[in-house]
This record gives C-alpha cells, structure tokens and sequence, in this order.
C-alpha cells in the first residue's frame, strides 16, 4: 500500500528511472566512503598504537643495555678498588720497611737524634790536680789529666759491651769522628773540649756498667791515676745528632753484582 503510494507519488512528480539510479549510486557510495573513512581512522588508530609499542619495546631494550653495561662497569670499578687497596697495603708494608731501614741507618749514621735507656760516665781530673797543687811535690801532669786515649777506651769498652750510640760533652760520635788532644783540652769533630768530660750511651744500663767496672778494665786504671770516674745509670738518655756537613770526596758505593 505504501509501495503504491509512492509510485503515486513519484509519477506526480514526475521522477524518472535515471534520476532514482543516481540516487541509490550516491547513497552506495556514501555508504562505502563512511565505512572507507571508519576503516581508515581504526588502521591508524592500530597503526599508531603499534607504532608506540615499538618505540616503548626499543627503549626499553637501550635502557636494558645501558643499565647492563653500567652493572658491568660498577663490577669492573670494584675489581679496580680492590685492586687498588691490595696494592696499597703492599706499598704501605713495603714504605714502613723501608723507612725502619733508613731510620737505623740514620742511627748507624749518627745524623739523627736518638733516645733510650743508658748510662753516663763521668772524667774529670780537677780534684787530683788540686791536690797535688796543695802538696806542691813534683809530678808529672801528663799522668793526671785526662786523655784522648782515655776517653776512645771507654768508648770502645762500651761499644764492646752493646752500646749503639754514643756523644762527649754533646758531641755525637760517628765513624769519621776524630778524637785527639789538643794542648791542654780534647778536641772533638773539630770541637775542642775540656774537662770534665761527660761520655753518653745509649744500651743496656746493667750490661755496660759492668763492662767498664770490670777487674783491672779501664775505671780501675783511671782511678788509680786518680782520675775521677762517676758512672750513672739513666731510664732515659737523649743524644743530638751529628750537626756538621757529612761530605765525601773519594768514597764512594760500590754495587756488587752476582
């Protein structure tokens, strides 16, 4: 009935065939545009979200590698420290060594100041001299006074007995120390001293005491020369370093070679 309607109508208006063929191709191709258009805009929908998934895998994948290769290089930097420290303590034992060498051999030396338990022995012969002026007989002063002779035995007696370091009247004795009379005084490293002469040494209290007070040993000759000896045990004895140029011309090292 509808259908009739239409037709009526159609033919009022005078429609014809062709006109209704161009109305449904339009309406065709309006529909295929639209579902062209929605299938365009969901593949670029697709497209993109694909294409941002990508981007995100790729640098998650760099931050990978880069967080990888930073662990990697931690590990190395640690090896490196560890390296490092080890090598340090060996450098650190190796420097203590060495400088326990070149202190004793400053000792040795005698160009370093140097403390530790000792005694002290005492020369002076101005109580005899006095005592012959007093009694105003003859006597030889060569045999009352005190000489250089006497105070390298001493030295040597000690030196004997363990003594490592020695200074007269605070002058540091040393290998190239020359000790010599010099009218009426001593001199030494070019120093000239006179009684009383105060001889210092560093080592066992006990042992060199009793090395210089042996029967008939050098106290005993120097007493009874009437020379006064007073020997002193100390805790505690300081001894200057040698304080001239130490300088040698024609010595020299010599490496010996295997």
């Amino acid at each position: 009935m509808h259908f009739d309607k239409m037709v009526d109508e159609i033919t009022k208006k005078r429609i014809t065939p062709t006109q209704i063929t161009v109305c449904i191709i339009c309406f065709l191709l309006s529909l295929c545009f639209t579902i062209q258009v929605r299938t365009i805009n969901t593949s670029e929908s697709d497209i993109l979200r694909l294409k941002k998934e990508n981007e995100l895998r790729d640098e998650i994948e760099q931050w990978k590698e880069v967080y990888e290769a930073s662990v990697q290089k931690n590990e190395e930097l640690n090896k490196k420290v560890e390296e490092y420290r080890t090598a340090s303590a060996k450098n650190d034992d190796t420097v203590k060594i060495m400088k326990k060498e070149l202190d004793e051999a400053n000792i040795l030396a005698g160009i370093s100041k140097v403390k530790g338990k000792g005694i002290t022995v005492k020369l002076d012969d101005t109580a005899v001299i006095e005592e012959i002026n007093e009694a105003s007989g003859y006597y030889n002063p060569n045999v009352y006074v005190i000489h250089d002779t006497d105070i390298i035995s001493v030295i040597n007696e000690l030196a004997a007995a363990g003594a490592e370091a020695f200074s007269v009247n605070g002058q540091r004795i040393i290998a190239t120390t020359a000790i010599r009379c010099v009218g009426p005084v001593i001199q030494i490293n070019g120093i000239n001293l006179s009684a009383p002469y105060t001889i210092s040494a560093i080592g066992e209290p006990v042992t060199l005491k009793g090395a210089l007070r042996l029967r008939g040993g050098i106290v005993s000759e120097m007493q009874s020369a009437k020379i006064d000896v007073t020997i002193e045990e100390h805790e505690e004895i300081i001894i200057p370093a040698y304080d001239r140029v130490l300088k040698y011309q024609y010595a020299t090292s010599v490496l010996e070679v295997e």
